[in-house]
C-alpha cells in the first residue's frame, strides 16, 4: 500500500472541482471541511502522510465532528466532503477503497425558513431608489447593479450559482416582460418569468451598463460586473461579490441581508402567489421529492407574516 500526501492530494481535488466549474463558495467549504480533518489529525499526533486509515479512526473522527458540532447537518457536510474526496484519490488510485462509508451519521435535518422580511426587502429597495436618485455615473450604476441583483434573487428566485453565470443574451423581454434563461450544470435548462415590474429597472440597467463598459474601455457579456468604486473590473460576479456586497447593505441597513433570506422570501411570494409546487421545485433547483412543507406550515400559522408581494 502507497503513501498519500493527504495536503497534496486535496489540493489537485480542490484544483479539479475549480476547472469542473464549482463555484468559488463551493471549493472554499471542500477546503474548509478538509482542513477541519487534517486538524483532527494533527491534534491526534497524525502525520498528514498516511498509508492507511482505520474503522477506529473514522469511528473517533465521527465523534470528533460531534462534539465539536451542535448541527446534524454541520456534521453531514464534513463527512460527505471526506467521502467525496475518498472517491477521488480511489478514481486516481491513491487509495483502495472509501473508509468514510463506516461512518454513520444522522439523517439530513430541514432547517426552518428564515426569510428576510418583507418590510426590509422593501424598505431596502426605498432606500437604494433615494440613492440612485442623488448620484450619477459610475455610482448609479453600482446602486442600480443592486437593485437588479436583489430582485433576480427576490423577484426570480434566483439561486447565487444561477446569477454567477448569467450573461445577458439569457434575458429576453416579450410582450413586456423578461424572460430569464437558467442552464443548471446537471438539469435541463428553464426559463424564469421576472415580475413586470422588473423590466423598467432591467432596460434602465442595460442602458448606462452599456455607456460605463464604453467609458471603462471594457467588453464582456456577462449580465452582471465586478467593481471598485471607481470603475468596472471586468464582467461576472461571482458567490464571493454577491457575499461582500449583502454585507455591505447588512452594514447599511443595520439588519441582517443575505442572498439567501432574500430567496427564502421570494418562494414565499411564489407560494402565496399560487405558483404550482412543481414550477416552484424546478426554479429552487431541488429534487421533486423535496417538500415545501416547512414553508407551508409557517404561511398556514402566521399569513399576515410570510405574505409576500412582488416589488412594485
Amino acid at each position: 500500500m502507497k503513501t498519500i500526501n493527504l495536503v497534496e492530494y486535496q489540493n489537485l481535488f480542490l484544483k479539479n472541482l475549480e476547472q469542473s466549474g464549482k463555484s468559488f463558495n463551493t471549493v472554499k467549504n471542500y477546503r474548509t471541511d478538509l482542513n477541519i480533518f487534517n486538524n483532527f489529525l494533527i491534534q491526534k499526533k497524525s502525520d498528514l502522510i498516511v498509508k492507511e486509515f482505520t474503522a477506529a479512526q473514522m469511528r473517533e473522527y465521527s465523534h470528533y465532528l460531534e462534539a465539536k458540532y451542535n448541527s446534524p447537518n454541520s456534521i453531514r457536510r464534513r463527512v460527505q466532503a471526506l467521502r467525496i474526496f475518498f472517491d477521488y484519490l480511489i478514481a486516481q488510485s491513491a487509495y483502495h477503497e472509501n473508509p468514510v462509508k463506516k461512518i454513520l451519521v444522522n439523517p439530513k435535518v430541514v432547517d426552518l425558513p428564515k426569510p428576510c422580511s418583507f418590510h426590509i426587502i422593501k424598505n431596502l429597495m426605498t432606500n437604494l431608489e433615494t440613492i440612485q436618485k442623488n448620484h450619477t455615473g459610475h455610482e448609479k450604476l453600482l446602486v442600480i447593479r443592486n437593485k437588479v441583483l436583489i430582485q433576480l434573487i427576490y423577484g426570480g428566485c434566483l439561486k447565487v450559482s444561477d446569477i454567477e453565470r448569467l450573461k445577458v443574451q439569457h434575458l429576453t423581454t416579450s410582450k413586456g416582460q423578461v424572460r430569464i434563461l437558467v442552464a443548471p450544470e446537471k438539469r435541463e435548462p428553464f426559463t424564469v418569468p421576472m415580475p413586470v415590474s422588473f423590466t423598467g429597472l432591467h432596460q434602465e440597467y442595460l442602458s448606462i451598463l452599456e455607456e460605463r463598459k464604453n467609458n471603462n474601455q471594457v467588453d464582456f457579456d456577462d449580465y452582471l460586473f465586478n467593481a471598485n468604486p471607481f470603475k468596472i473590473l471586468k464582467g461576472g460576479l461571482s458567490a464571493r461579490g454577491i457575499e461582500v456586497i449583502f454585507k455591505e447593505l447588512t452594514k447599511s441597513q443595520k439588519t441582517i441581508i443575505t442572498a439567501k433570506n432574500i430567496r427564502q422570501a421570494g418562494i414565499f411570494k411564489l407560494l402565496v402567489s399560487n405558483v404550482p409546487d412543481s414550477r416552484i421545485k424546478e426554479w429552487m433547483g431541488v429534487q421533486p421529492q423535496y417538500s415545501l412543507k416547512p414553508y407551508k406550515d409557517l404561511l398556514e400559522k402566521q399569513p399576515d407574516k410570510y405574505c409576500y408581494t412582488d416589488l412594485a
